[in-house]
């Protein structure tokens, strides 16, 4: 088994972490993106749970209300980015198609919403694509 799942909250100005296979295994950082090398440093001295705690792939469960509403908003930025990715890509497809209709970069800037520089930026892109 290499896959573990910790449970981890802030306390006191530190993070505490304890491992939810074997709730014996507890760790400390003052820094979130610490723990994870806390948890495998202490997966090493546990030869029974993982053989490999280098490779140990740690699940972290982070409690508070605070903590779990910043995970929320940054999925859901995650999921924004996701989706203007995809909708640049159509901006992109579109421009490609009123260009080779004859539209100028104004016109093509007016109708998408964007700057005729940014049409520019685009075009030039995907002839070099």
């Amino acid at each position: 088994m290499n896959c573990f799942t910790a449970t981890v909250e802030r306390d006191s100005g530190w993070w505490v972490g304890q491992l939810d296979q074997d709730p014996g295994v507890i760790v400390q950082a003052r820094r979130l993106d610490q723990i994870e090398d806390e948890f495998k440093d202490a997966l090493g001295l546990f030869p029974e749970l993982t053989d490999d705690a280098e490779s140990a792939q740690i699940e972290l469960a982070i409690g508070g209300e605070a903590e779990k509403a910043a995970l929320s908003a940054r999925d859901e930025l995650e999921e924004l980015r996701r989706r203007e990715h995809d909708q640049l890509g159509k901006i992109a497809q579109h421009a490609k198609e009123l260009s080779e209709r004859g539209y100028n970069y104004r016109d093509i800037a007016y109708l998408l919403g964007i700057s005729y520089g940014r049409v520019g930026q685009i075009l030039k892109q995907h002839s070099a694509a």
